[in-house]
């Protein structure tokens, strides 16, 4: 467990350090738990994650990616949920683009976003660092987060995902196209996960439309999905 003084590190992997959101600075300066902060502009990302949480110094560490805006009380909310064989704990992430928030809130009401056994949320985590140690991803900037996940639960932990408390992810979305033929490429989605994926985007992406009240919506998330399997179909034609 970590004590109510215990002192976490932070990690920041960050394209410029001049991006970092300033309202996530903010909230790491007025953080009692907070300890050191390592700030990492190396790349490849998947392999920028591991080497600054290697640098870091106490049990767990906090790592956030530079476009996320956390609540004054993240630590306090993430810190309860350590204890057990959990190994890292991640929560559900607003997009700040109202059509794929909308959509969220819809799949939220038949599917708790926590549940889903399809995005691990690896932008904003507590993890133990021991667990980076043994950790070799690789080289990549997409999908970096389902490598992550896997290595947790093989070396027996758990990733525990908690409920939105307030996580802004501000970031422009990665290529669908791209994300599509990575997800492929490395077996991330199983049959039924991509089913699944597909029928959800098509049936329920009308109700987010319903909540934004623009035509624009559907559009928006049909297109993407056309992306994202058309990345997909590429990746099984190459």
């Amino acid at each position: 467990m970590i004590s109510q003084k215990g002192k976490i590190d932070i990690v920041i992997p960050a394209r410029n350090k001049q991006n970092i959101r300033p309202e996530l600075l903010q909230v790491i300066k007025n953080e009692p738990r907070a300890g050191r902060l390592i700030i990492t502009e190396e790349k490849p990302l998947s392999v920028a994650r591991k080497n600054a949480c290697l640098r870091a110094e106490t049990e767990w560490v906090a790592m956030f990616d530079d476009d996320m805006i956390i609540p004054p009380e993240w630590f306090d909310l993430v810190v309860e949920h350590v204890g057990g064989n959990v190994g890292a704990i991640s929560t559900v992430a607003d997009s700040i683009d109202r059509d794929f928030r909308a959509y969220q809130t819809v799949v939220n009401q038949v599917f708790p976003l926590e549940s889903m056994d399809t995005v691990p949320h690896i932008n904003n985590i507590l993890i133990r660092r021991k667990l980076m140690e043994s950790y070799n991803p690789p080289r990549l900037f997409l999908s970096e987060d389902w490598f992550m996940k896997r290595h947790v639960e093989k070396a027996g932990y758990v990733w525990k995902t908690i409920g939105r408390i307030g996580v802004i992810n501000t970031g422009s979305e990665k290529s669908a196209v791209g994300v599509g033929i990575a997800y492929n490429r490395f077996g991330h989605y199983s049959v039924y996960q991509l089913t699944r994926r597909f029928v959800a985007r098509l049936f329920l992406s009308p109700f987010a439309m319903v909540l934004t009240r623009r035509l624009k919506t559907l559009r928006n998330l049909w297109h993407k999905d056309v992306e994202f399997f058309a990345g997909w179909l590429k990746e099984t034609f190459r």
